[in-house]
C-alpha cells in the first residue's frame, strides 16, 4: 500500500475518480473508489484506492464524508478533475457537496436502457434461465449435453451460461450461447426422461432475433468498459451510433415481438435525460474533438457545437502553454 501511495503522490498530478456502491448477498453495503490518471510514461493507470464496508445509511452526507476521508488519506485535494458515478441522487448530491465535477456513467445508463426493454420479454428469458439452470445443476444432463456435442464433431464442447441480474450483457451472453447450442440442447432434452420442455419454434426465433438486436449494445458496453484505455472520447460516438443502429433495425424484418423491443430501446434512448444531454457535456465534447479517430465527425450535423468545442480547446491549450512558460520564467 505504501508503494502505491508513493506512486500516486509522484505520478498523479490530475486524476479522474470513479465510485460505486453495492449490497452483497449478506446484505452488507460496500463503497469502492478508484482513481485514473496518466503517468509520466503516458500510460493509463487505474488504481482501486478504497473498498470499504459501509455500515452507515447511504445518505448524501454520509457518502460525501467517506469520499472526503479517502481524498484526505491519499492527498488528492485539488487533483480531482472529474468524478464519475451512476446517476443515483444520493451519490450525485454527495459529489456536489464536495464541489467535484460530476459525470454520469454511460455504461450504467446503457445498462438501464437495455434492462428496461428486456422486461417486455421476461417470461421468455425466464424460460431460458430455467433450462440453463437445469443443465447446470444436473450432472447427468450436463454430461449428455457435452457428449452430444462431441458426437456431432465439436472438438471443444461448450457449456451454457447463466446471466447475472445486475449486468444486462450477461443476459445477452446467455441468450447467444443458448442459440449457439440450439441443436445440442434440443437433442439432449429429447434423450432425457422428464426433462424440461424446450422452446417452441417462435420462441427460438425471437431469442435469435434478440441476439441480433442486442449485439450493438453489447459491443458498446464492452467498448465503454475498457480498462487499458480512456473511454470518454467514445461516449458521444457510441450514443449516436446506437441510435442509428436502432433506426437501421427498424428496416429489417423481425417478429412483431422483436419489433416491440426495438421500439422500447429507441424510446428509452430518446426519452432518458442523461442520454439526451450527452452531447451537451463540454468534457465529453472536448475529449471527442481531441481524439484523432473522430475529430469533427460527431459534430457533422451541429456546426455551432463544433465551433464552440474547437474554440474552447484552443483557449484551454493556450492557457496551459501560458502557465508552463510562466512557471519556467519563475
Amino acid at each position: 500500500m505504501r508503494e502505491v501511495k508513493e506512486l500516486v503522490a509522484q505520478e498523479a498530478e490530475h486524476v479522474c475518480l470513479t465510485t460505486d456502491c453495492w449490497t452483497s448477498r449478506n446484505n452488507e453495503s460496500f463503497m469502492a473508489i478508484t482513481i485514473h490518471f496518466v503517468d509520466s510514461n503516458f500510460s493509463l493507470q487505474s488504481i482501486l484506492i478504497s473498498c470499504s464496508l459501509f455500515n452507515e445509511n447511504h445518505t448524501s452526507s454520509n457518502l460525501s464524508k467517506q469520499i472526503q476521508k479517502t481524498i484526505d488519506e491519499w492527498h488528492l485535494e485539488g487533483k480531482i478533475e472529474l468524478a464519475v458515478s451512476d446517476n443515483a441522487s444520493n451519490i450525485k448530491n454527495a459529489l456536489g457537496l464536495l464541489k467535484l465535477k460530476h459525470l454520469g456513467c454511460f455504461a450504467h445508463t446503457l445498462n438501464l436502457v437495455v434492462q428496461s426493454a428486456l422486461t417486455l420479454e421476461n417470461d421468455l428469458i425466464d424460460k431460458v434461465k430455467t433450462i440453463v439452470t437445469y443443465f447446470r445443476r444436473s450432472t447427468v444432463a450436463n454430461n449428455k449435453l457435452r457428449t452430444y456435442q462431441i458426437n456431432n464433431g465439436i472438438d471443444k464442447p461448450k457449456k451454457l451460461l447463466q446471466d447475472v441480474q445486475t449486468r444486462w450483457n450477461s443476459t445477452y451472453y446467455m441468450l447467444n450461447r443458448f442459440i449457439e447450442l440450439k441443436n445440442p440442447i434440443r437433442g439432449t432434452l429429447g434423450l432425457i426422461d422428464k426433462a424440461h420442455q424446450t422452446l417452441n419454434s417462435d420462441e427460438w426465433t425471437i431469442i435469435k432475433e434478440l441476439c441480433t438486436v442486442l449485439r450493438p449494445f453489447e459491443e458498446a458496453t464492452r467498448a465503454v468498459s475498457g480498462e487499458s484505455y480512456m473511454t470518454a472520447s467514445i461516449v458521444i460516438v457510441l450514443a449516436q451510433g446506437l441510435l442509428n443502429a436502432c433506426k437501421k433495425l427498424y428496416t429489417m424484418e423481425f417478429n412483431e415481438r422483436t419489433v416491440i423491443i426495438i421500439k422500447q430501446l429507441t424510446d428509452n434512448i430518446e426519452n432518458r435525460d442523461v442520454w439526451k444531454n450527452i452531447d451537451k457535456s463540454k468534457t465529453l465534447c472536448r475529449c471527442t474533438f481531441l481524439d484523432p479517430r473522430f475529430k469533427n465527425i460527431p459534430f457533422n450535423n451541429n456546426d455551432s457545437l463544433y465551433e464552440t468545442t474547437k474554440n474552447e480547446v484552443i483557449e484551454k491549450t493556450a492557457n496551459i502553454i501560458y502557465l508552463e512558460r510562466s512557471n519556467q520564467m519563475d
